[in-house]
């Protein structure tokens, strides 16, 4: 029997597993892009969740001016001068030595000033805020939208289903029953 030689074995062996690294390093590479995504969705939602969380603590403090924040939401206008309601004004009380502090504003107008706050607060952030029935509830809810999906007072189609309201499979929205 001969000795069969075999020359350059090594080299190919050395080859193929680069091969399988390469492929690795990229199925590695897909793996971060994918979770940079979907962290940066939770952000999004994150965002949301607070925007739409403040608006609806606001209106359970004010509770007699519900129908002033679902229009001045409703109607998306960043009104800086509707900012009032900061600080408070002094009265005299009995006795005549005491004097208490009262808010500056009504509740129609600490409403205007808290949408103010919230419209410019989700503007800043790309997101688009409203209030609107619920699909299916007698309750009002808090619709917030960012990215490609759009949503108006009178449309939330392309954030909920307008017949079961459930999620639109891709849309970039939550909402929140409120009240």
């Amino acid at each position: 029997m001969s000795k069969i030689e075999q020359h350059g074995v090594g080299l190919v062996e050395v080859l193929v597993a680069l091969v399988i690294l390469a492929l690795g390093v990229l199925g590695f590479a897909a793996l971060q892009l994918r979770a940079l995504n979907a962290a940066q969705e939770a952000t999004e939602q994150t965002i949301a969740i607070n925007t739409a969380r403040d608006l609806v603590e606001r209106i359970r403090i004010n509770r007699t001016a519900l129908v002033n924040y679902r229009v001045a939401i409703n109607a998306n206008t960043i009104n800086d001068s509707q900012l009032t309601c900061i600080g408070t004004t002094s009265k005299d009380a009995v006795p005549s030595t005491t004097k208490i502090d009262l808010p500056k504003c009504n509740p129609a107008a600490m409403a205007a000033h808290d949408t103010t706050e919230i419209l410019q607060k989700a503007a800043d952030q790309g997101q688009t805020i409203i209030v609107a029935n619920c699909i299916g509830s007698t309750l009002s809810c808090v619709y917030v939208a960012w990215g490609a999906t759009t949503i108006t007072a009178t449309n939330t189609t392309q954030c909920v289903n307008a017949t079961t309201g459930t999620y639109i499979a891709g849309a970039t929205c939550l909402v929140m029953e409120a009240f």
